[in-house]
């Protein structure tokens, strides 16, 4: 049998083989720390792109709904009927509301500071006059709206038209002429009080007046008598 010689040089290669394999693991040891930070410094960057991303992304999409929305508008114009379906826009509300065509008669508006407190007399043709509020239904469809001095408004399904008080009728000044007495009526009933207690008291004062002139005990009515005068 052939044996290995060990020379020296055989020795010298075993001894290096393990500090060749511990200098990478004492350099990864010493380089730990900045390896990590390296490593944290890129999951940020990543993190902060991606956030930027959605920021740009949030940022454009009112610009997109903007465009949209001018794109849609002239389809809009050509195509109002198309609109109608979905309700009447709120700035068509703003011109004066055309006169109503109802059988109704405006008696008498009652204008409160608060405007949903306010509220109208209203006669419908076949019945009696009642007092609506705001918001209160008048007919089927036909609601209060808002309440003037000489007029009010309607809501006739989703439309507003005007009511307003007729020129000249016998019917609704018999009726305006009773609302203006019911409310005048504490006023002038005071003043019938008033007048009743001084016509009463009237006649008390000329009654006792005539009494004492029968039993002449009244002092404008006794004769003056002459006092005698010394003469010098």
């Amino acid at each position: 049998m052939i044996s290995a010689r060990t020379t020296p040089h055989n020795n010298k290669l075993r001894s290096d083989a393990p500090l060749q394999l511990m200098a990478p693991q004492r350099w990864l040891k010493r380089q730990a720390t900045s390896l990590a930070g390296i490593a944290l410094i890129l999951v940020m960057s990543v993190s902060l792109a991606w956030q930027s991303a959605d920021w740009l992304r949030l940022l454009r999409a009112p610009v997109a709904s903007s465009n949209n929305s001018s794109n849609e508008a002239p389809v809009a114009a050509v195509n109002p009927e198309i609109g109608q379906l979905f309700g009447r826009n709120s700035a068509a509300n703003d011109g004066p509301a055309p006169s109503t065509n109802l059988r109704l008669t405006l008696l008498g508006s009652f204008v409160h500071a608060n405007p949903q407190r306010s509220t109208a007399i209203i006669l419908s043709e076949g019945s009696t006059a009642q007092r609506y509020s705001i918001n209160s239904e008048i007919s089927s469809g036909v609601r209060l709206h808002s309440v003037a001095p000489d007029r009010v408004e309607l809501l006739r399904n989703g439309r507003r038209e005007s009511l307003s008080f007729p020129l000249n009728s016998s019917t609704t000044s018999s009726v305006q002429s009773n609302t203006q007495e019911v409310m005048v009526d504490p006023i002038e009933q005071l003043s019938e009080m008033e007048s009743d207690d001084l016509s009463q008291l009237r006649e008390r004062m000329d009654a006792l007046r005539q009494q004492m002139q029968d039993s002449g005990s009244l002092p404008g009515t006794a004769e003056p008598t002459e006092q005698p005068t010394e003469e010098n």
